[in-house]
């Protein structure tokens, strides 16, 4: 499965870069997307951790002021929505909230935070390299879209996670 979904995105990002041109707004939005929901779809089979030490919540974040003055509940509102609820189903309150299940959903939510922040660090590369080529348009796309399908996502999983150490302490692992 990994190997066909990394296959697939190649292809598509191939053909995507033959017929857009990758100074293409449309092909940063590709190369943007197209990985971002591979990996998402491998790391259902395959969880992705980051350190123990990625995860670890800072005491600044516990309070979640810092994320809502970044504009994280308005992100949040909008990904409870369809289409986007239906990508990750797992990641919402579970109906029995056991410490297990909470603990459950802070291990799912932490293998979604560790998803994007790849994709995040690897988009970000690509967007550098795009910018030191001279495609400053194409640099620009990818970076905007990049924080919007990755950075803030990361953020999101965050702020939830801190939410559930406040309520749930000792099921969240915090």
């Amino acid at each position: 499965m990994v190997a066909a979904a990394l296959t697939a995105s190649a292809v598509v990002l191939i053909v995507a870069w033959r017929a857009l041109g990758p100074r293409s707004g449309w092909f940063s939005l590709l190369a943007v997307w197209v990985p971002m929901t591979a990996l998402g779809s491998v790391s259902h089979a395959v969880p992705f951790h980051l350190p123990a030490r990625w995860h670890a919540l800072r005491h600044w974040e516990l309070d979640g002021r810092r994320y809502e003055q970044l504009g994280v509940r308005q992100v949040e509102r909008v990904l409870r929505g369809p289409p986007f609820a239906w990508f990750n189903p797992g990641l919402h309150l579970p109906r029995e909230r056991s410490p297990e299940a909470i603990a459950a959903l802070a291990g799912r939510m932490m293998v979604a935070e560790a998803t994007h922040a790849a994709l995040f660090a690897g988009t970000t590369l690509v967007a550098t390299l795009e910018f030191v080529a001279g495609w400053w348009w194409a640099a620009g796309w990818m970076v905007v879209l990049n924080v919007a399908v990755n950075g803030y996502p990361v953020m999101l999983q965050r702020y939830n996670r801190a939410g559930l150490a406040t309520r749930y302490r000792s099921a969240a692992g915090d």
